[in-house]
């Protein structure tokens, strides 16, 4: 088509395009191997994060600041449900109950807080993560004011801690979609061991805080909890901005924006619809079971259960061996905890460094510098050997009463490869299912807590019938089984089953797209 041009009489007449105008440009060094460089960014999405724009606008320092807000709001969930511990005797006496009934109390919050996470974590994956942190913290709050206020009645203080549990059980798999929306996943797994750090920190820093403020009282247990609580709480509202990538895109909208939200909002605006990621299907019931389903979610819950029920076998049976065995302290007990404690935060770290080397390498080496999420569950296997190594050892040194320094290093090594393993499945839970963070974590933690009951109920009278050494000798065997071969199954066929399930989304966003308008 010709280029109008005008004339000095205010009309346009048509030039005539001389054949050195429709000649093609002759090739340049630069301009000639662009068709090159286009496939290989095509093909290689660590370089076209480069030519597109950045995975996340929010500058370091406020991605650390985000980073910090979550790792805190991860502790308040545990924190909560150990503190509690040191005053079961207590509540005893002060509720006129037996153990057994105390006790309930303390299961009721592990069965809420492992089953919450579902419900919260789905709304967080489609309606935005910032107003779900509000109302579930502000629900945290309530239920602890009521718990430290309230008069001594059991009925009440069950159905608070179910409350209680409820509330706190958002903010970890929140967290989790929260560092994947602003990590990209070169660093993720490093990030994700940072925040860690937070749900790591709730069973060492509990049962201290918990001993102290029951002396002052036991309401002070619940007091300091609505306190501190509180505090995270105008945090969040004023200063924590709205990460989900579906909402905000990469977060360019807050790049202007003040560090202090002012008047606060509730929600988040919306980015133009051109920045924002993928919307993840609306949450249902089957939704869930979908995810469920997928095979890699379903073989790394069992994962998760069956490590985490290993170390609260050693978490029951510890404090009695420590007192009956080595005749320790309940102080001194409650100090050997430090050990599994220090151990978790520190395989946490360093298992995520090491993931995200071992990731770099591999893009390295990869022609098209593309490596595929299941590249995080070759790490898996040295965290199996390493707990299941810990847990041999704790259960024949404690059966043949060696000296209790060599019975904590064992403790050590079991949280150290426990928490090794669980950094390299949330890394590849969040790479794998990037549109449903935050439900894949709630789903790949969802049977912790039951495993770690059904733990507590049976350890006791399997080490009275076989003995410590070979009842811990048998969990460091199905660990190893179990666990590896699990961990084996999802390296070789975990792409199939991504493939597939790629292929069914796309299928289905076709066919609603071509339905009836």
């Amino acid at each position: 088509m010709a280029d109008p041009s005008p004339t000095s009489s205010g009309t346009t007449t048509p030039i005539k395009p001389s054949p050195a105008s429709t000649a093609a440009p002759a090739p340049s060094p630069t301009s000639q191997p662009q068709p090159q460089l286009q496939a290989q960014t095509a093909a290689d999405p660590e370089k076209k994060a480069s030519a597109s724009p950045a995975y996340t606008a929010f500058s370091p320092w406020r991605k650390r600041f985000i980073l910090t807000v979550v790792t805190i709001a991860g502790c308040f969930g545990p924190l909560a449900g150990n503190i509690y511990l040191p005053a079961l005797p207590v509540l005893e006496n002060e509720f006129n109950a037996s153990a057994t009934a105390i006790n309930v109390s303390v299961s009721v919050f592990m069965l809420t807080f492992a089953v919450g996470p579902l419900f919260w974590s789905s709304f967080a994956d489609w309606k935005g993560r910032r107003p779900l942190y509000i109302i579930s913290v502000a629900i945290y709050i309530v239920a602890n004011v009521l718990l430290a206020v309230v008069p001594a009645n059991y009925g009440a203080l069950v159905f608070l801690r179910i409350v209680q549990a409820f509330g706190s059980a958002a903010v970890v798999s929140m967290g989790a979609g929260t560092v994947a929306d602003v990590t990209e996943p070169k660093k993720r797994a490093t990030a994700m061991s940072v925040f860690l750090i937070g749900p790591q920190l709730g069973p060492v820093l509990g049962p201290v805080l918990g001993g102290a403020l029951t002396t002052a009282s036991w309401r002070w247990i619940f007091g300091f909890l609505a306190i501190s609580g509180f505090v995270l709480w105008l945090v969040i509202i004023f200063s924590l901005p709205e990460t989900l990538r579906a909402r905000v895109g990469n977060g360019k909208l807050y790049t202007e924006s003040s560090v202090v939200f002012f008047p606060p909002r509730l929600s988040s605006p919306l980015a133009p619809e051109s920045e924002r990621g993928p919307a993840p299907p609306k949450p249902t019931l089957l939704g869930y079971w979908k995810l469920f389903s997928y095979p890699p979610i379903g073989i790394v819950t069992f994962n998760t259960a069956m490590l985490y029920s290993t170390y609260f076998a050693i978490a029951v049976q510890l404090p009695t061996e420590l007192s009956d065995r080595y005749n320790w302290s309940t102080a001194g007990v409650g100090a050997g905890f430090l050990a599994v404690g220090v151990a978790m935060i520190v395989g946490s770290v360093i298992g995520g460094r090491v993931s995200d080397w071992r990731r770099a390498r591999a893009v390295k080496a990869s022609p098209d510098n593309h490596v595929d999420p299941e590249n995080r569950l070759s790490d898996q296997i040295w965290g199996v050997l390493i707990c299941a190594g810990g847990c041999l050892m704790y259960g024949w040194l404690v059966d043949k009463s060696i000296h209790p320094a060599a019975v904590l290093v064992a403790t050590f090594l079991t949280g150290f490869g426990m928490n090794w393993v669980f950094v390299a499945t949330t890394a590849f839970l969040t790479e794998c299912v990037q549109q449903q963070a935050a439900g894949a974590f709630a789903l790949g933690n969802m049977l912790r807590n039951p495993g770690a009951a059904i733990a507590a109920l049976v350890i006791p009278s399997l080490v009275s019938k076989m003995g410590s050494g070979w009842c811990f000798t048998g969990l460091a065997l199905l660990d190893l089984v179990l666990v590896g071969s699990a961990v084996i199954v999802l390296r070789l066929k975990s792409p199939g089953w991504r493939a597939a399930r790629k292929a069914r989304m796309a299928a289905m966003a076709a066919s609603k797209q071509g339905g009836p308008k």
